[in-house]
Formats: C-alpha cells, sequence, structure tokens
C-alpha cells in the first residue's frame, strides 16, 4: 500500500504546530493571564457593590444574599469566560463562511489528531514515571489535551458522518466550564472570595469533588485540576469513536445524499456514487495527489477541489481530490486523447474544443470584451463568472471561495 500521501499529511498535521496553530499556544498563556486577571477585578468589584446594595452579609450561616452573590460569580467567573473560549477556538478553526480553515482539511483527517495523542502519551508516560501529577505535570497534561480538543474539532467539522458544529462547540464549551471551575476553587483568593467558594461548595455537598484528593496505585492528585485536565481528551476521543461509529453506519446503508447536505470543507462521501441524478456527481480521479496539497481549485476555493472522500473518519481510504476545476489540467487521463472514447462512470473534466473550432474574436460576448465561463465540478455544467457569485446557477450548489 502506499503511504507516500499519508506521510506527507502527517508532516503537514506536525508542521501546524509551529506555523497556523501558533494561535492556541498564545491564547492559551493570554487566556490564563487574563482570566486570573478577572478573577481578582470582578470579585473585588462585585463585592463592593454587594456591600452598597444589600450591607453586611453571611456565609456562614449560609444566606440568601450569599447565595445570589454565588450565583453572580458563577456566571462571571465560569459561564462567561467559557462562552469566549469557545468563539475564541471556533473563530480560529472556521472561515468567515463558518467553514472549517484550509490549513486542516486533510484528505485523511485522522492524521490531525496523531500530534496530539503523542504529547498526551509523553506527558502520561512522564506523570506515571514521577508517580504524582505534579503541577507541570498537569500543565503539560493540559496542553496535550486541549490540543487535542481543538483538533478534534477541526477533525468533526471535516469529516461527513456525524459532522454536528453545535455538538462540537458544546464540547469545547463543558471543558471550559470544568476548566473555570477548578481554577476558581484554587485562586478565589484573588477576588477575596475564598470563604463565599468554601461555603458555598459545603452547602451544595461538593466539598469533597472540589476540594479532595485521588489516589490509585501509588498516584496521587488533586480531584477537580486532574478533571479539568481529563476531561478534553475524554470528550475528544468519546466523540471520535462515536463518529466511527456512525461512520461505519454510513458505509452499509449507502444512503443517498443530496447536494444541500454536504458542507463546503466536508469531504464528499466515497459511498455516494457520482453520476446519477439523485446523488452527488462529483468525480474522485485515483490518479492525481492530495487534495489539500492542491492549493485549491483555480477558480472556487478550497473545498471544491480537497474535499473527494469517504464518510469515514480517516485514514484508511485512498481518497484523492477531483482535478476537474483546474482547466489546465486533464482529469480524464488518456481517454481525451480520442474523441471517440467513453468516460468511466463518476469522471469529470474539463471541455476542450476541438482543434479546428475557430477562436473567438475579441469582440464575442458584449460589449466587445471576450466572456469568462466558469466550471462547476459538481454538475459539469460552465456558467459566466461574476465575482460576487456564491452558487452554482445549475445545481445551487455552493461554491467555496476562501
Amino acid at each position: 500500500m502506499d503511504t507516500r500521501d499519508t506521510r506527507r499529511e502527517l508532516g503537514r498535521s506536525v508542521r501546524l504546530l509551529a506555523d497556523e496553530e501558533r494561535w492556541l499556544f498564545l491564547g492559551l498563556l493570554a487566556g490564563a493571564a487574563g482570566y486570573l486577571i478577572w478573577l481578582a477585578g470582578t470579585g473585588v468589584a462585585v463585592s463592593q457593590i454587594a456591600d452598597l446594595a444589600v450591607g453586611a452579609y453571611t456565609v456562614d450561616p449560609w444566606s440568601t444574599e450569599a447565595a445570589g452573590l454565588a450565583v453572580t460569580f458563577a456566571v462571571l467567573w465560569v459561564l462567561v469566560p467559557s462562552a469566549v473560549a469557545v468563539r475564541y477556538v471556533v473563530g480560529k478553526l472556521t472561515n468567515l463562511r463558518g467553514n472549517v480553515e484550509q490549513c486542516y482539511r486533510f484528505d485523511r483527517p485522522l492524521v490531525a489528531l496523531v500530534p496530539p495523542l503523542v504529547l498526551l502519551g509523553v506527558a502520561v508516560a512522564v506523570g506515571a514515571a514521577r508517580g504524582v501529577a505534579t503541577w507541570d505535570v498537569l500543565a503539560l497534561l493540559a496542553v496535550a489535551n486541549t490540543l487535542l480538543l481543538v483538533r478534534t474539532v477541526a477533525y468533526g467539522y471535516r469529516v461527513y458522518s456525524f459532522s454536528v458544529p453545535r455538538l462540537l462547540q458544546a464540547l469545547v464549551f463543558a471543558s471550559a466550564v470544568v476548566a473555570t471551575t477548578a481554577t476558581v476553587s484554587r485562586a478565589a483568593s484573588l477576588g477575596g472570595q475564598t470563604a463565599l467558594v468554601e461555603a458555598a461548595t459545603v452547602r451544595y455537598g461538593v466539598s469533597d469533588v472540589v476540594f479532595g484528593e485521588v489516589s490509585r496505585a501509588g498516584f496521587t492528585a488533586p480531584l477537580l485540576p486532574l478533571a479539568a485536565v481529563a476531561a478534553p481528551a475524554t470528550l475528544a476521543l468519546a466523540y471520535v469513536w462515536l463518529q466511527l461509529f456512525a461512520s461505519l453506519l454510513v458505509r452499509i446503508r449507502r444512503p443517498n445524499v443530496p447536494r444541500s447536505a454536504i458542507r463546503a470543507g466536508q469531504r464528499y462521501p466515497q459511498v455516494v456514487q457520482p453520476g446519477t441524478s439523485d446523488r452527488l456527481a462529483m468525480g474522485t480521479a485515483s490518479g492525481g495527489g492530495s487534495g489539500s496539497e492542491s492549493g485549491g481549485a483555480s477558480s472556487g476555493g478550497g473545498s471544491r477541489s480537497t474535499d473527494a472522500a469517504d464518510a469515514s473518519s480517516g485514514g484508511s481510504s485512498a481518497d484523492t481530490a477531483s482535478t476537474a476545476d483546474d482547466p489546465t489540467s486533464d482529469a480524464s487521463g488518456s481517454a481525451d486523447s480520442s474523441g471517440d472514447s467513453v468516460e468511466p462512470a463518476g469522471q469529470t473534466r474539463v471541455f476542450s474544443p476541438p482543434e479546428d473550432a475557430e477562436a473567438p474574436g475579441a469582440d464575442a460576448g458584449s460589449g466587445g470584451t471576450a466572456v469568462k465561463n466558469e466550471f462547476c465540478p459538481i454538475c459539469g455544467e460552465t456558467y459566466a463568472a461574476e465575482p460576487d457569485r456564491t452558487n452554482c446557477p445549475n445545481c445551487n450548489a455552493v461554491l467555496d471561495r476562501d
């Protein structure tokens, strides 16, 4: 089996860490510092407002004023930062149209998960060797698991089966909620709210979870920080397993998939037979290079030339992109050399006029200017090029121009 394409995409996946994904590591550092400042500032501000509004209040015994403050800090310290984290991650992974960025459009999406899994294995090995989860080990685990979750979100946008953007965003939000809660339990003193946090955990019966420790086979770690570190990887791997199962069902069922069901940036499933009236008419030429390496179509952007693939989550299929978008390429190989040859089913190619055809004059078209046509790889028709066109006028397929 030829693994050159897989190795090439794996190299791209590793290079993302030092190139396009620098935003993640910078965001983690800036976000951590900004969050601690946010804790201190809002803690002091809300306390002063509470003193002016309700006067003195007690947390032991628990009072209505204390409950109101606990809810306020839960919103300010947990929910708001978590929503900001989701917005930041999704904004970096997707373009202006809400489709996954070009750098994550692998023909074998599972290769995106290999670097974070390797980093996670290294962190686990270091922790196991020490026998105790020190803060530097937890920090390394947190970075590895965060990277794994971020790559999983991009992976989920790219695959066909079980690709639900709202669910992927919910995974990021849930991880952020656990992480911010763990941070509050250890850094509430920055805002002068240590007594309130401790009293709230006792009042609602979660003191052992928030401040307890876990010991297994000689390994000891604070429970809530360990849960915060493990949550991203747990949610990411759970989603990947569900997606793999869903892709197996799609392979078995081989459903009819309308064109409108495929987002720009998703891989076109191999189980959808091209060239029929009710299935996706998209060629999957097997001899071309990786669609993600080709840089996109000459007129339509990235996803139209990179998204020829199957319904599985990646890795096992030798999917390659159609070259029909490039007017300088010969998408049908040697079949084009004979005018009487019949194209195989599922192939698309650019129309080539006969050699004896008259070349259009300079005054062809409207107003003495030549009219430029574009080719739709979905329905195989040409149409007049317009700078603001977003859909094919023949089949209404979305034209990804990012």
